[in-house]
């Protein structure tokens, strides 16, 4: 996919697909890269290209999982700078908690704001209020 993305001809042929000779027009913008896992093997996948989602774990947890990220991209010469951190957090509930993720090089939180006020089986008008809450109580107006 990488190889279609850029200007120019381009083919493939490899175990499983193969693609005849092709060019994709227009050009896209660069498309990013994320890999999910929690495995040492998917850290190392992840470390290559230009992002990693992470699973439920907790803030300790995803904080070890970026210092391991950035340990494989410093042995490939790549900075932590142009790489995303994005995984839902058990443990995050306040401003703070989410302060520390971010200082230690977690750039997004998935979450599912209305759980912290209402049970799952709760309405979209439910939902929706927690949304309008969690902002609120993350200070994010």
């Amino acid at each position: 996919m990488q190889q279609l993305w850029q200007p120019g001809w381009t083919d493939f042929g490899g175990e499983f697909f193969s693609a005849p000779r092709l060019e994709m027009e227009p050009t896209p913008p660069p498309i990013p890269i994320y890999v999910g896992g929690l495995s040492d093997v998917a850290l190392r996948r992840a470390a290559r290209h230009d992002g990693w989602i992470g699973d439920l774990i907790s803030t300790d947890e995803a904080l070890a999982r970026v210092a391991r990220l950035a340990e494989l991209r410093a042995e490939r010469g790549l900075s932590m700078d142009d790489f995303t951190v994005i995984t839902p957090l058990t443990d995050a509930f306040l401003p703070e908690h989410f302060a520390r993720a971010e200082a230690g090089g977690i750039d997004g939180v998935i979450t599912m704001p209305w759980m912290y006020y209402s049970p799952p089986t709760c309405s979209t008008a439910d939902k929706i209020d927690g949304m309008a809450r969690f902002r609120r109580d993350m200070q994010l107006d």
